[in-house]
């Protein structure tokens, strides 16, 4: 069992025995069947998480899962264990599993760019969802949709933006906005059920400084106004506010404000080295689902 199945085991029997809310009610706050969660329920018992009390480790996780959706306005949590091998993977399939099992036919889903996207969106089998849309939110993402070609498995709708993540010169950016097929592509987001995205931490292990979009001494530049992290390649400090940079003029990206117009925005990340960089991208008040592990939601719920 993964931990993003066992999280889900945790979250029902929490509802069910300790919130005493009825099954319709579970199935209607996680959009799963009443035929699951008897399954699920059966399954936490087999499993002895309950007992005559939930166990100690599921009462951890969502006395957790609690504190960071009243203190950052979530409506959902999903926090999976720290001491893992690959952390962004575990955290990855953990948000792969919630998205594929709340896409519908033709369902369009909003990805942005990096490699925890990448891991994301490799962990989905779309066989039963082949007509489901991925829709682009910034240039740039073929690159990390190369999984998707790789595999004799049933591919989702593509629906790219045709151009780099960075350009040149703000002035080449700006002509590029008003192609109507990138657009045209924009436009689409609106229609979204969901949108995934990760969280740069302007560090050496964040995209923009692995693929060499900035250099040392514009990373150098950009900490020392108070950027913590960056969101589709737009930067923020520490309290969530916008710190603009002339890198930012240069890119091909949906603002990060845009994304408050959106329903089911899912952020995924985790690690020391992001722990920052995470607070203050739930500081934006753009994120509704977040999916971390147990150290950073530690410090994330502190006061």
């Amino acid at each position: 069992m993964n931990s993003y199945e066992q999280n889900l085991i945790f979250k029902i029997a929490w509802a069910y025995f300790m919130e005493n809310k009825t099954q319709q009610e579970i199935s209607e706050m996680y959009n799963i069947s009443r035929a699951k969660i008897m399954k699920l329920l059966s399954e936490a018992k087999e499993l002895k998480i309950i007992q005559f009390k939930i166990s100690s480790d599921a009462s951890n996780f969502i006395s957790l899962e609690q504190k960071l959706k009243t203190k950052y306005s979530l409506k959902d949590v999903f926090i999976t264990p720290s001491n893992t091998n690959d952390l962004n993977e575990s955290i990855a399939k953990s948000a792969a599993m919630f998205i594929q099992e709340n896409l519908c036919e033709n369902d369009f889903l909003n990805i942005g760019f990096g490699d925890t996207v990448s891991k994301i969106i490799n962990n989905i089998s779309f066989d039963n969802t082949s007509s489901t849309s991925l829709i682009s939110l910034t240039g740039g993402v073929n690159y990390y949709l190369s999984s998707l070609e790789t595999f004799n498995r049933k591919k989702p709708n593509l629906h790219i933006l045709p151009c780099p993540f960075s350009v040149s010169s703000e002035d080449l950016a700006k002509q590029l906005y008003k192609e109507n097929s990138i657009n045209e592509i924009l436009k689409m987001s609106q229609f979204a059920k969901m949108t995934v995205i990760g969280i740069g931490a302007i560090s050496k292990y964040d995209t923009i400084v692995k693929d060499q979009k900035l250099t040392p001494n514009e990373i150098i530049f950009l900490k020392n106004k108070g950027v913590v992290a960056d969101i589709l390649g737009y930067f923020i400090d520490s309290n969530g506010n916008e710190v603009e940079d002339s890198f930012s003029k240069k890119i091909i990206s949906t603002h990060f404000n845009y994304l408050k117009n959106l329903q089911n925005v899912i952020a995924v990340a985790g690690g020391e080295h992001k722990y920052e960089a995470i607070k203050a991208a739930l500081n934006t008040n753009i994120i509704n689902i977040l999916f971390t592990d147990e150290n950073t939601a530690i410090y994330l719920a502190k006061d």
